[in-house]
């Protein structure tokens, strides 16, 4: 499928166009007995896209045991009641978030391990783009998914006093990641899928951006 990338066997992007250069992502973690979600999109986000991902693996909408949310935008979270409705799943995203999220079930914070598949996500707190803005770290894997709390050019994304959004990516340089995974190709990057050195250069121009703001 040309709208999914795979990133290890058992990680997959699912990627949908909101325009020409620009897309969001879903994540989906397939476990041996289970299945996580990360971020839902929009209405027709899991039928259009993920189920097709899901009948391709040979699995059911009743494995998707678990719906993180990485905060509270509409390209985030448009899908929560479809995904619910389908299968059932909690839906989690961050306690500062509760509000803004009518279709939430459990919140989550700083440090919170969720178990999406079979792996560990580690909770990291990044507000600067929202207050409830998390990261969600894999500590066995060395991979992080960023959500839209890394976001290079788009400094229209910085919807908090900017040395908050500073903090939480001077945050992010001291994790041991080999793995960075936006949910959009922020700029000067490009891509969403960073890896090696290009981890700390895509933060480090984020933080220069923001400090010239």
């Amino acid at each position: 499928m040309k709208n999914v990338v795979e990133i290890f066997d058992d990680l997959f992007l699912v990627k949908q166009d909101m325009r020409p250069g620009w897309y969001y992502s879903v994540f989906v973690v397939f476990g041996e007995n289970n299945i996580g979600i990360i971020d839902t999109g929009f209405e027709n986000t899991l039928v259009d896209y993920v189920l097709p991902l899901l009948q391709g693996k040979g699995r059911n909408l009743c494995d998707v045991d678990l719906i993180v949310n990485t905060h509270r935008d509409g390209d985030h979270i448009k899908g929560n009641d479809v995904f619910k409705k389908k299968t059932g799943a909690p839906i989690v995203a961050h306690s500062l978030a509760a509000e803004a999220i009518p279709s939430l079930d459990k919140t989550m914070d700083e440090g919170d391990v969720m178990k999406l598949g079979d792996r560990l996500f580690k909770v990291i707190h990044t507000p600067g783009h929202r207050p409830g803005a998390v990261c969600m770290l894999d500590e066995e894997h060395k991979v992080i998914i960023t959500g839209d709390s890394v976001c290079g050019e788009k400094e229209d994304l910085i919807r908090m006093d900017k040395n908050i959004y500073i903090e939480s990516l001077r945050r992010l340089l001291e994790l041991d990641v080999d793995i960075m995974i936006m949910s959009h190709p922020f700029k000067p990057a490009g891509k969403n899928i960073l890896k090696g050195d290009e981890i700390g250069e895509m933060i480090r121009a984020s933080i220069g951006i923001a400090e010239r703001l």
